[in-house]
């Protein structure tokens, strides 16, 4: 059975609570609904099978971390979301979502153009559709400064830290308001505070104005932080656990003692425990 990618949907409706979290956020008055709906998803590369028989809805406004063993399928998961999958590959089943879907992404190379500055880097989505305008320069101004950048705008990309090169990268993809931001290992190269403010930057901007958010990553404590909804895939490349995340938004939450059980619970799982 060949992939079927339907860019349409129904009316259905689910109800999405959050009892759990403190955060303020701005909350859509929108009913949440289903973005991408995956049913008995399999994607073939011609020597291996990277994802097998996937079932799974993604939901508007929930942020969802995937974890699990190298070479297990969580990037081609991703850019099979993007749409992204090189030509070579066989998909089997059904990647169903709502149309039209804007979807940014977020790779661990940046992606930075050296004779560009930081806000031309922050435009150049726009720039390359056409001039920018000048509330599209505002909104870039604005989201550089709720990521701690605004006194480096005119700066280049080889006078900024990792840390900050990655917050440009983000800060293109949310310029583009989109429905749907992929983050791939974005802060895997980073050290392990500047990763943690990432971190916490992310869920900011998710509190601020709420999408939805797939993060890869390697990182139990990572997925943890970032996720409400917690994807385990296997080796062979199916889900092998979905979690509920109870630890998600809560005000300090590497101090509490649920984020920590949550993080074992994770780990229990990886090695086969549970």
């Amino acid at each position: 059975m060949i992939a079927k990618i339907n860019d349409s949907w129904d009316d259905r409706k689910v109800d999405q609570t959050d009892s759990q979290t403190d955060l303020t956020c701005a909350v859509s008055n929108e009913p949440a609904h289903v973005m991408i709906e995956l049913k008995n998803f399999s994607v073939h590369y011609p020597q291996i099978t990277a994802l097998k028989n996937l079932t799974f809805q993604f939901m508007s406004n929930e942020t969802y971390s995937i974890i699990g063993p190298s070479g297990c399928g969580k990037t081609t998961l991703l850019y099979a979301l993007a749409d992204l999958l090189p030509s070579d590959c066989l998909m089997e089943g059904e990647c169903i979502r709502i149309n039209p879907l804007v979807i940014s992404t977020v790779l661990q190379d940046f992606g930075l153009f050296p004779w560009k500055t930081v806000l031309e880097n922050t435009l150049l989505p726009i720039d390359l559709k056409r001039k920018p305008s000048i509330k599209d320069i505002e909104n870039a101004k604005d989201i550089l400064k709720r990521l701690k950048l605004d006194t480096h705008e005119h700066h280049y990309p080889n006078a900024l830290s990792g840390g900050q090169k990655q917050r440009v990268a983000i800060a293109r993809s949310k310029l583009m308001s989109p429905d749907l931001l992929l983050l791939d290992e974005p802060f895997s190269a980073l050290d392990a505070l500047t990763r943690e403010n990432l971190q916490e930057e992310i869920v900011t901007l998710y509190q601020q104005s709420p999408l939805t958010i797939l993060i890869v990553t390697h990182s139990i404590e990572e997925a943890v932080y970032v996720g409400k909804t917690i994807l385990l895939l296997s080796e062979s490349g199916e889900i092998q656990a979905q979690l509920d995340n109870p630890s998600f938004g809560i005000k300090n939450a590497r101090e509490q003692p649920v984020f920590y059980e949550q993080c074992l619970a994770v780990r229990r799982l990886m090695k086969g425990e549970l």
